[in-house]
Parts: C-alpha cells; structure tokens; sequence
C-alpha cells in the first residue's frame, strides 16, 4: 500500500500518510501519530475526523487516552462512491448551465459551436438537448425516422416535450405514418403545416430550437449534428417561415 494509491482514490496525501501509519502500528495517540507524520497536532486530529467519517479509523473505547484505531479498507468503496455521485451532480450542473453559458458566450462571439453523433444511441442525445434547451421547437419531419426509432421512443419524447410547455412548429410531409388527429396535436402543443408526401423525401430531419439547429440523418449513415449559433438557427427559422408560407392554403 502507499499514498499515491490512496491519493487517487481520493484521500488527501496527509490522510494517506496517516491511514498508512495507522495499519503499520495498528492503533496511535493523535501526538504520536503527529510526530510520525510529521504534522502539527491541530492538524492530525482534523485529519483523524475525516478519516473516522470515512469509517477508516475509529476511537478505541477502552483506551483512556483519545486513541485510534486503524479500520479496514473496504470502507474506501463508499469514498470512491461519494466521488462518483459529486462527478455526476457536477456533470448535470454544466447540462443545465450550458444554455445560459452559450447564449453568454455568443453575445459576445461569432463562432459557431457544432457537435457530432454518430449512431442510434448517440442521436438520442440531441433529443434529450432538445428538452434541456426548453425552447419553441421548429420541425421538418422526414418520414424516414419510423424505422429508426420506434413508436415508444417517439411517444415518450412528446410526452416529455408536452410536460415542459415546449411547442413545436412542424412541416410535415403527408404520409401514412404522420399524426392525423388534431385533437392529439392540441394536447402535444403542436402546429402542424402540411406538405405533399412527394415534396419532402429526404431521410435527413431539421430541428430549430433555441439557438441551435439539429440535422438528423435517418439514412445508413446514422449521423447527427448540433450547430450552436444565432445567426445560423435565426437563419434556419427564416427559411422554415418561408416554406410554411409557401404551404398554407
């Protein structure tokens, strides 16, 4: 065993240093175990707290002097677990940032942000950015996504989308596999605009929302692609006006 193990486990190398110590003698006075560490004695017992919170060491009870003894190592599982829960709390803090830290950033910048996803489970997440972003969606179905994903999948995204008041604007060619209920169009805060199911084929879909735009290839490639500007989603939204214009009776 030695510190940098421990270290990288999540121990500090002063808790490290005094853990080591600990198993070599078993059980130590917090002076004692300052002087073999080399830290003052404020400091070694602040270090013996967090490591009897970690269930590393615990006080000897029938010792009359503070005395404490060394505990197995199996304990540091639960150490390794309340890192990983930090990372992911961490990591949800920043999807949740990130509209706000983009519209900041591109007030001020230019460049376009793009991420690409290659593969039915990586295109799932630009649908799940699409609930994050909680912005008015701007749609151009492609027929060709049924046999991507199936129904539940799409099922379960409106209704996610519903719960969050998310409208969608749709262009959506006329074909068999399209919703024909209104009623169900009502509920899902969608507006749909028809187009002829010739006028339309392409296995690519658009989605506008926010300021990003979403290209979703259905066909064998698999690909996906989130382009993260205003310019370009403002541009995209014109172009999507336009073509719902052309379309109305």
């Amino acid at each position: 065993m030695n510190t940098d193990l421990l270290v990288s486990i999540g121990l500090t190398q002063s808790q490290a240093k005094a853990y080591i110590t600990l198993v070599q003698f078993g059980k130590m006075t917090p002076p004692l175990l300052a002087a073999k560490i080399n830290e003052t004695r404020t400091n070694t017992y602040k270090i013996l707290d967090r490591l009897a919170e970690l269930q590393l060491v615990a006080k000897d009870p029938h010792e009359q002097k503070a005395t404490y003894r060394v505990q197995s190592p199996l304990a540091l599982e639960a150490l390794a677990r309340e890192h990983r829960n930090r990372a992911l709390a961490k990591e949800k803090r920043i999807k949740d940032s990130l509209p706000t830290l983009l519209s900041y950033f591109y007030t001020y910048a230019e460049q376009p942000g793009v991420r690409f996803f290659q593969g039915k489970e990586e295109i799932k997440e630009i649908f799940n950015d699409m609930l994050r972003t909680r912005k008015d969606m701007y749609l151009l179905r492609s027929p060709a996504d049924v046999s991507f994903y199936d129904e539940m999948f799409f099922a379960d995204f409106r209704k996610k989308r519903t719960k969050l008041g998310i409208k969608t604007h749709a262009l959506t060619p006329n074909v068999a596999t399209a919703v024909h209920n209104e009623d169900v169009d009502r509920i899902n805060n969608f507006t749909r605009t028809w187009i002829p199911a010739d006028t339309y084929t392409a296995s690519v879909e658009w989605n506008i929302y926010g300021d990003k735009v979403a290209l979703i290839s259905y066909g064998k490639e698999a690909i996906g692609i989130i382009i993260e500007s205003p310019q370009i989603a403002e541009s995209f939204k014109q172009v999507f006006r336009l073509a719902s214009m052309s379309h109305v009776a």
